[in-house]
């Protein structure tokens, strides 16, 4: 499959950023320019997301084979991969499948673990499943304006913030009608894999202990335990944990410069 990306930066070291659940590209430009000067920057549009292709075929398996593919088209021989979330999930699975092509491993805001019980955590998190109900409930060609939509979801989805976000996956198409970005039906029918994590990882060796891997959490995110390290460690045995204080799940965009801070400090740079 050939990935939508976006690419900035001068750079000598190369630095790819993969997108979350319901994310894109477009999400991580601000934090890309903030680093263009030290690095060749590539953001990904993951399968079923952003400008990227649809596929029914949806697991860390192919979406880390997606990044592979696209580092072979563009002649990248090794990188920087740092994910968040959903993408922090394909940039572990991706390291322990190619641990050469890995210079350094950033992951943001998740752990190689199940998350299929996660919505017993609605209340401070999201419920998944309620959110692709909301979104596959509405018809986007059927309405004139984000606007007309956001009113049917607010009832199903109440939160102001993940509601803005969700919308930014609505496209207007050549017939000047609203769509939505994402594959909506594969992410779906798949939402209990990409809420999976341990049994994408237990047949890969571990990765190389001379490599630098990043843990970098939201302190108000419950999504990263203490306890995850440990089965952090097993897979990524130099993993190191750094938290991000009066930051949740999106802590880039909730704390931007302590998180460009951070990132640089643990990047050396």
């Amino acid at each position: 499959m050939k990935l939508f990306y976006r690419e900035l930066g001068q750079g000598d070291q190369n630095l790819i950023i993969i997108h979350g659940l319901y994310g894109s590209s477009d999400n991580w430009l601000s934090i890309a320019r903030l680093l263009e000067d030290k690095f060749k920057i590539f953001i990904i549009d993951q399968r079923n997301h952003g400008m990227s292709p649809h596929s029914q075929e949806m697991n860390y398996g192919v979406m880390a084979q997606d990044l592979k593919d696209f580092m072979q088209q563009k002649q990248l021989d090794k990188a920087i991969i740092m994910g968040h979330s959903m993408g922090g999930k394909t940039a572990m699975a991706f390291a322990l499948q190619n641990p050469t092509l890995v210079d350094k491993l950033v992951v943001l805001d998740i752990a190689p673990k199940s998350y299929n019980n996660f919505s017993n955590y609605a209340h401070i998190t999201n419920d998944h499943r309620t959110i692709i109900d909301a979104l596959l409930s509405v018809n986007p060609s059927e309405h004139a304006s984000r606007s007309s939509v956001d009113k049917i979801l607010k009832e199903r989805i109440p939160n102001d913030m993940v509601r803005s976000f969700l919308l930014k996956n609505i496209g207007r198409g050549e017939d000047k009608k609203l769509f939505w970005k994402l594959n909506l039906n594969a992410i779906s029918t798949h939402l209990d894999e990409l809420m999976d994590g341990v049994s994408e990882f237990e047949a890969n060796p571990e990765f190389p202990e001379e490599k630098t891997v990043i843990m970098i959490r939201g302190a108000k995110s419950p999504y990263v335990q203490d306890e995850d390290m440990q089965q952090m460690r097993k897979y990524f045995p130099s993993a190191q944990l750094a938290d991000i204080p009066n930051a949740g799940h999106w802590l880039h965009a909730e704390q931007t410069e302590l998180f460009i801070k951070t990132l640089k400090y643990f990047l050396e740079i």
